[in-house]
């Protein structure tokens, strides 16, 4: 009765787009107001901690370079403490009153390994952080590559061999934060508004070799030619900011943009992610700068 429970919450948490906070604050990842008639015949309340998707949260997980993913903090050999969750070094702080029998698992973090999100329509490179036993279910905490965190049973992913790994070939993130003096309405607007598609084209277009309808299959005035086929794409309000991610499958290559508006200031923060790029790194560097400048100034006129 209790597998069929956990199974019923689990698609419930992955049928919709969770964010996590910019905080890194551990976050509940149930609704309560979930009515199920085999939820309310368990006697003990399950625990919630594996199934969590959180790629949003870009200033508690930033991106990591591939050469990087061995240096990520990491707890070992015990239970992480509240403030290790809160402060980027683990991801899910446990209850020991409500769980006293829980324990960390017997292997060493951070690994590499494997990860089929149902987000994203795609394999994940993760970086696992944190593998624990909670209630005699097994479950792993873990930063995506492309900035943010998850959480899944242990049986749900796959670690990758010394000799996978160094198979991966070198590739790096363009990660930058742009201020711009505006609401996150107004930027939303220049981001996906597709009217002003020619004022970006000669950013990441100076050769001409887009064709001229290429936004009609895009949410967002900003486009990389060696991405491949779209596998997912999302760009909407995640509660109080506007979100972006696209994926694709070359080089697992995703796209995240993310505003965060402090309204006392005025500020709005444009936080870009984009890669795994490869041998391309810098010049994509340098037009994500250049596209990123735009979009502050259109966006402050």
């Amino acid at each position: 009765m209790k597998n069929i429970a956990l199974t019923v919450l689990v698609a419930f948490i992955l049928s919709s787009l969770i964010s996590c906070g910019q905080d890194n604050s551990t976050v509940v990842a149930m609704n309560d107001d979930v009515v199920n008639e085999e939820i309310e015949s368990i006697k003990t309340e399950p625990h919630n901690y594996g199934g969590w998707y959180c790629p949003d949260n870009l200033n508690g997980f930033p991106a990591v370079d591939i050469g990087d993913w061995k240096n990520v903090p990491v707890v070992n050999g015990r239970m992480a403490t509240k403030e290790e969750t809160q402060n980027g070094t683990s991801l899910i702080f446990v209850d020991a009153e409500k769980y006293p029998n829980a324990k960390p698992l017997d292997m060493t973090m951070p690994k590499l390994a494997r990860f089929y999100c149902e987000n994203t329509k795609r394999e994940e490179l993760i970086i696992v952080i944190q593998a624990i036993n909670v209630d005699n279910d097994s479950v792993v905490g873990f930063r995506y590559l492309n900035g943010g965190n998850g959480s899944a049973w242990l049986k749900e992913v796959e670690f990758l061999t010394d000799n996978e790994i160094r198979m991966i070939p070198p590739s790096r993130f363009v990660s930058q934060t742009v201020q711009i003096k505006a609401g996150q309405d107004k930027i939303w607007k220049v981001l996906t508004n597709p009217d002003k598609v020619d004022l970006f084209n000669p950013i990441f277009d100076k050769d001409h070799k887009l064709k001229a309808d290429w936004r009609k299959s895009s949410n967002v005035n900003y486009h990389y030619q060696n991405a491949g086929a779209l596998t997912a794409a999302y760009a909407y309000k995640l509660f109080v900011n506007f979100y972006i991610q696209n994926d694709y499958d070359n080089m697992r290559y995703t796209e995240k943009f993310l505003l965060l508006e402090n309204e006392l200031t005025g500020i709005t923060e444009l936080k870009i992610v984009c890669g795994p790029f490869e041998d391309d790194f810098e010049t994509q560097k340098r037009i994500l700068i250049n596209w990123g400048q735009k979009v502050k100034e259109l966006s402050e006129k």
